[in-house]
C-alpha cells in the first residue's frame, strides 16, 4: 500500500490484536490505514518500509499503552512524525501515563481514551481526524514541564542545519548511526541537525537513539571525530 493519504498506525507489537481491530473500525469509516503487521511486503527491509510509510502518511495514530510506552522504536516513529510536522493522534488503550522521552513527545498533545467506551473513543478519533485537528477536544493533556518559550524577534532569520542533507559529512554521520538504527538514521539526523546548536549538541542528540552505553560511547567518539574533520 502506497497511498499518500493513509494514516500510519504506531503501536507495540504486543498490542497487535487491538491495533488490527482499530484499523478495521477506521477503515469501515472510510479512512485508509497503514499498519506494519499487514502492509510490510514480504522480503522488504522492515525499517526502510516504515520510514517510507511515515513519509507518505497524512497523520500518525499512536496507540498508547504500557508496552508502547517502553518501546524505543515507538519513540523513533514519533520523532520522525515530529520532523515531518505530521498530525499525531494519541489513542490511549489503558489508563497509563507517559514518562521520560515519551512524556516530552506528548507534552503539548491531547489524547483520546479508548476506555471505558471503545465505540465513543473511536467515534471521537474519526471526528478529530476528519476535522483535521491534531488532538481531541475532550482528551487529557500532560502538563508541559519545559521552560516557557521566550518571545522571539519578528522576522528572525532561520538557522541553517549543522549538516546539510546529502553532504559528505551528513552521509558519514548517517552511516555511523545506521549501524545502530538502520535506514531511519537519515530522518533522525535531518531532525537533529536542524535542532542542534553545536556539534557536541548534535552528537548528544543522535546518541540518544543508540541503545547500550558502550555503543553510545563509541558512537559519540566516532561522531566527534567526523565533525572535527569537517571543522
Amino acid at each position: 500500500m502506497s497511498n499518500a493519504d493513509h494514516l500510519f498506525i504506531c503501536y507495540s507489537s504486543k498490542d497487535s490484536a487491538a491495533a488490527l481491530g482499530i484499523v478495521d473500525s477506521l477503515e469501515a469509516e472510510g479512512l485508509t490505514c497503514w499498519i506494519s503487521a499487514r502492509d510490510v511486503p514480504p522480503g522488504q527491509n522492515y525499517q526502510e518500509t516504515i520510514v517510507h510509510a511515515l513519509e507518505a502518511a497524512q497523520g500518525l495514530i499512536f496507540l498508547f499503552s504500557d508496552d508502547s510506552a517502553r518501546s524505543g522504536e515507538i519513540r523513533k516513529e514519533l520523532s520522525i512524525a515530529g520532523s515531518l510536522n505530521m498530525p499525531v493522534y494519541p489513542l490511549r488503550l489503558a489508563p497509563v501515563l507517559p514518562t521520560g522521552a515519551l512524556r516530552y513527545e506528548l507534552a503539548t498533545r491531547q489524547w483520546i481514551d479508548l476506555f471505558p467506551d471503545r465505540t465513543k473513543g473511536l467515534r471521537k478519533l474519526v471526528e478529530t481526524i476528519r476535522k483535521g485537528d491534531r488532538a481531541g477536544t475532550d482528551g487529557a493533556t500532560i502538563p508541559d514541564s519545559r521552560p516557557a518559550a521566550q518571545p522571539t524577534r519578528a522576522h528572525a532569520p532561520e538557522r541553517a542545519p549543522l549538516l546539510a542533507a546529502g553532504s559528505k559529512e551528513f552521509e558519514a554521520m548517517r552511516t555511523l548511526l545506521a549501524r545502530h538504527v538502520g535506514p531511519i538514521a537519515k530522518v533522525l539526523i535531518e531532525k537533529a541537525a536542524g535542532d542542534a546548536r553545536t556539534p557536541e549538541d548534535l552528537c548528544v542528540r543522535l546518541a540518544t537513539h543508540v541503545r547500550t552505553e558502550s555503543d553510545r560511547a563509541a558512537f559519540v567518539k566516532a561522531a566527534r571525530a567526523q565533525l572535527a574533520a569537517k571543522a
